[in-house]
């Protein structure tokens, strides 16, 4: 039963994105904000609020199902000139407020001035960052997101931010563009980066759930999606720093025992080479729910068998750069072993893939195989955990 709460705190906590120690750190669209750096207001205002742009055209379509009502606090996340932020005000009246966030000055002193012009006191402009929409935690009851989100470089932490500001049970409209090969336009396919499936998936990632869809507005080359907030669980490192977090259950069924022991048989590198090899990170979840119970990580025994694809998780950063396997598993191999756990390698993959066991980095050690390893500790009582 420990092995079965093993799997399903990791995977879950692999699915929430949360608990892998990895943190999105490079822009992911570099350079699509360029324009507007120095952008031309009027230019722009001409562009985002002319008949042609159908989010223009649908405007009063839109406001209905958004669904605002006086005393809400909204967040126009990529603001613009500012179209939506002057309607949200109206919706919102006297007793609501609206935050007109962008990456653009220019944009948000147009906007400040024609608010100012206008008499109206409810908008505030915020300047946001690459990788955060610099808005209050628990201000905001609706964050909407039209035309901006595949301007975002930095989605993940973006979302993580909106995330924050959102209050409980806040809601995420979201409007972009139809990228559809043979459907969109071609600025659309070059301009786009991805497809409403990519993008809802990288919301919901972000703690949120898809409510619905919209497909009754008029929109051709656009949709429209609703996502509501979700708590998202707070996870511990009490062991395994910044790797393999879990959520203390104090009250659960089957705790960690002490004197469990566990070999893990990983043989995956994982889907993604910027995160750690799944058995690596499964290794620190078990040594976290084990400190999180109670116990001392030595309290539990386990061994990571590395072989398969995962043979080269054990080599040195250089090593694996030279062999075209770039390492994500430097650190988390450190801080497992700091707290007690081991990692073997098979030195027949080793051999196989015409790698010289002086290649394996600090911390690991060359196993004569990977089936010996495994049959060896199974028949000293430890239990298997195949990580594939």
């Amino acid at each position: 039963m420990f092995v079965r709460l093993l799997t399903f705190v990791t995977l879950t906590a692999l699915a929430a994105g949360f608990g892998t120690g990895t943190a999105q750190e490079k822009s992911i669209r570099p350079g699509i904000n360029d324009p507007f750096q120095n952008p031309d207001v009027k230019k722009y205002e001409a562009t985002f609020e002319g008949e042609s742009r159908e989010v223009f055209a649908q405007r009063k379509e839109i406001l209905k199902v958004v669904g605002l009502k006086p005393g809400m606090t909204v967040a126009d996340i990529g603001a613009g000139t500012g179209l939506y932020t002057r309607l949200f005000a109206e919706q919102v009246g006297t007793k609501g407020k609206v935050y007109a966030v962008d990456i653009a000055a220019k944009f948000l002193d147009h906007i400040a001035a024609r608010t100012k012009e206008a008499g109206v006191t409810n908008v505030t402009t915020v300047l946001c960052k690459p990788h955060s929409a610099e808005l209050p935690a628990n201000s905001i009851d609706v964050a909407f997101i039209c035309d901006t989100y595949h301007h975002f470089e930095f989605p993940q932490r973006t979302m993580a931010s909106i995330h924050s500001a959102l209050k409980p049970g806040g809601k995420v409209v979201l409007i972009d563009f139809k990228r559809i090969p043979g459907t969109s336009r071609e600025w659309t396919l070059s301009h786009v980066r991805a497809g409403q499936e990519v993008f809802e998936k990288e919301v919901i990632t972000a703690g949120f759930k898809k409510l619905n869809e919209e497909k009754d507005l008029g929109l051709k080359e656009n949709y429209f999606v609703v996502f509501q907030k979700v708590p998202t669980m707070k996870f511990d490192y009490p062991a395994v720093v910044g790797y393999g977090g879990v959520v203390p259950l104090p009250s659960a069924a089957e705790q960690p025992v002490k004197g469990t022991k566990i070999v893990i048989d990983t043989t995956g590198a994982g889907k993604d080479a910027s995160k750690p090899a799944p058995g690596l990170v499964r290794a620190a979840t078990l040594l976290n729910l084990a400190v999180a119970s109670g116990l001392k990580a030595t309290d539990v025994e386990v061994v990571v068998v590395l072989h398969g694809d995962a043979t080269f998780a054990a080599l040195t950063d250089d090593a694996a750069k030279t062999a075209g396997r770039p390492n994500a598993n430097g650190e988390l191999i450190e801080r497992l072993t700091k707290a007690g756990g081991r990692v073997l390698v098979c030195g027949q993959s080793l051999a196989r893939n015409g790698l010289d066991p002086k290649l394996v980095r600090p911390g690991v050690t060359v196993a004569a195989s990977a089936i010996t390893a495994v049959a060896n500790m199974q028949g000293r009582g430890f239990a298997l955990v195949p990580a594939p």
